[in-house]
């Protein structure tokens, strides 16, 4: 819950105008965030028994992931960002090979070492680190009150590492 307050003031949806949030956006992202947490339960139970190796499983789960996308998806439009050198290496080297790829390695790596619970809290960190991220290399402000979010963030994560460290 810490975590999730953390993210919450992080993102500040409040600062948003009544016709500017979308309700079906929103249940996307609840959505979206329910099958996070389904997927580290999912994984422990039922995939890691496989004991294979995370970086077989992120392939896998990528590629079938990329065949599934690209019969479903009208990629008509996406001329524009091999045409742009930035946009086209940002898009394979920064969403596709870090931001997915690595990811996935390290997500198996974690659910096989930690539990599917530890290791759930680690996906409410990409908040702060994006926050960093935008102040170092944006210049966006960080203020007092983005301070105390990400101080409820990382002191959820390590209550649920503690528990995890007591547990054992």
């Amino acid at each position: 819950m810490l975590g999730f307050a953390g993210v919450v003031l992080i993102a500040k949806p409040w600062h948003a105008g009544p016709d500017q949030i979308s309700l079906e956006g929103v249940l996307y992202m609840v959505g979206g965030a329910l099958s996070v947490g389904l997927s580290f339960v999912y994984a422990r139970k039922f995939v890691k028994p496989l004991m294979l190796n995370p970086m077989a499983l992120a392939t896998y789960q990528t590629g079938t992931a990329l065949v599934m996308l690209l019969l479903i998806t009208d990629i008509g439009g996406i001329a524009p960002v091999f045409g742009d050198t930035k946009a086209m290496l940002g898009l394979i080297l920064g969403l596709g090979i870090l931001g997915t790829g690595v990811a996935y390695i390290i997500y198996y790596f974690l659910v096989n070492q930690m539990g599917a619970i530890a290791a759930s809290g680690v996906t409410y960190i990409p908040p702060v680190v994006a926050l960093i991220i935008g102040a170092v290399f944006v210049g966006e402000d960080i203020r007092g009150l983005d301070i105390f979010a990400m101080g409820l963030v990382l002191t959820g994560v390590w209550r649920v590492q503690v528990a995890r460290q007591n547990a054992l």
